[in-house]
């Protein structure tokens, strides 16, 4: 990966993050302030906006460390197009969703047996079924294209 296009990501996903955050925040203290609840809590929303202020945090401290240090960036390059780091980090990332796809599992058969009363009724039911269903669709899409990208 080119070290340009690599401190264009980032400054694209620190800037994009760095904004939703920031509207996040300004739409839960402005509701706060006018005491209007579009959701059930207007903390939530603040709450909601560290997520992606963390995040703009974390892109800018990786992008001034490497501005300011060459070795930091021929690491990094090495990092992203080393064969063998790239097939490790892919194997920890299929790791990472079998174990999320695990625990959506566990969750949605929780949330089944623990409010039974609630199934087919609740929204959180319906959101766990959801997304337990599209993990495991993803997973059998991206399994057909790496077999169809592994015949051409």
């Amino acid at each position: 990966m080119d070290t340009r296009n690599a401190a264009k990501e980032a400054k694209l996903i620190m800037r994009t993050a760095l904004i939703v955050g920031v509207i996040l925040l300004a739409a839960g203290t402005a509701f706060s302030l006018a005491g209007i609840n579009p959701v059930s809590s207007n903390k939530g929303l603040i709450a909601l906006s560290l997520i992606p202020l963390s995040v703009a945090l974390v892109y800018f401290t990786r992008f001034s460390k490497t501005i300011n240090s060459s070795e930091t960036i021929k690491s990094r390059v090495i990092q992203e197009t080393d064969e063998r780091l790239v097939a490790s980090r892919n194997e920890k990332d299929a790791q990472s969703f079998k174990i999320v796809q695990v625990a959506l599992f566990l969750g949605y058969m929780g949330y089944t047996i623990f409010v039974p009363e609630d199934v087919f009724q609740s929204v959180g039911w319906w959101i766990l079924m959801s997304l337990l269903m599209i993990s495991f669709l993803t997973r059998a899409v991206l399994a057909k294209r790496s077999c169809v990208s592994v015949e051409r």
